[in-house]
């Protein structure tokens, strides 16, 4: 028994995507990723001592040790978390994906607190952490939008945030007859 010849489908082939190096990329520089990944976990760091001070809210001790958790946390999963982010959607020029991406490795600090202990409130205390962290880096990285640039190959630039002025604009003849 022999394999059949196959058969040309009439169907349309899918459009090739271009190559990665030929599509418009997002860059957040340094300062951006200072922005969206250092203040707010210095926000989180300032809230969680800021609550350690309030009479009564930290009587069994339960808020003192997340602090360093949080050090640790942003240093062991923000850091690479962020970056993996921001490489793994570099071509995707749409900023809420950015900002859901941040939001996820926030999420993830939550879980650290695991490491001071099971017992007791401290797995309560997993989305007092996680939550604020995630919404913190979230907004971080949205504050940072601005510091984003977009590098398109097809120009081999980066286009300016610059509008033209309006001598700019207005330096076109005007139509031969009108005044």
């Amino acid at each position: 028994m022999t394999t059949p010849a196959p058969e040309k489908t009439t169907r349309r082939r899918r459009p090739r995507r271009q190559p990665p190096a030929q599509r418009p990329r997002l860059r957040l520089g340094f300062a951006g990723w200072v922005v969206s990944w250092l203040v707010p976990t210095f926000v989180m760091g300032g809230l969680l001592l800021g609550l350690s001070f309030v009479p009564g809210l930290d009587d069994d001790g339960f808020l003192t040790p997340l602090i360093p958790l949080i050090g640790g946390a942003a240093v062991s999963i923000g850091i690479p978390g962020t970056l993996l982010v921001t490489w793994l959607y570099r071509h995707h020029l749409n900023p809420t994906l950015h900002v859901l991406g941040y939001v996820v490795v926030g999420l993830l600090y939550g879980p650290v607190v695991l490491l001071a202990g099971t017992g007791g409130l401290m797995p309560m205390l997993i989305p007092l952490v996680g939550f604020p962290a995630g919404v913190l880096l979230g907004v971080g990285r949205w504050a940072a939008q601005p510091l984003a640039t977009v590098i398109d190959p097809a120009t081999d630039e980066a286009p300016t945030n610059e509008t033209p002025a309006d001598d700019d604009v207005d330096a076109v003849s005007p139509t031969p007859g009108r005044s």
